[in-house]
């Protein structure tokens, strides 16, 4: 049987929820709680102390090793070229293809 009235999907029901049963639902949600908690306390107390350890022999015994042999900055030289308007817009154009890709 169709119904005329457009909130009729919407509509549900109250039902009365004994005291038990509220109990038991707070009872379940401070259990996983709990344990949510003690889970998270333990990973923190086993692994801090790990990440800790690492760090620390990372920092006085790893790292990057420093070159002995140079003592500067390493200089590479170039021949440099100031391009004039033109000549810049026209390596501008000649890198770009007709479906604007880069070549």
């Amino acid at each position: 049987m169709s119904s005329t009235d457009p909130f009729d999907r919407v509509r549900f029901t109250v039902r009365k929820v004994s005291w038990w049963q509220v109990a038991l639902v707070v009872a379940v949600a401070l259990a996983l709680g709990t344990a949510l908690a003690l889970v998270a306390a333990s990973v923190f107390l086993v692994v801090f102390p790990i990440i800790v350890i690492a760090g620390l022999a990372y920092r006085l015994f790893g790292g990057r090793r420093r070159a002995t042999g140079t003592s500067g900055p390493e200089i590479i030289e170039a021949e440099y070229r100031v391009l004039s308007p033109e000549e810049a817009a026209r390596a501008d154009r000649d890198r770009w293809d007709a479906d604007r890709r880069v070549r």
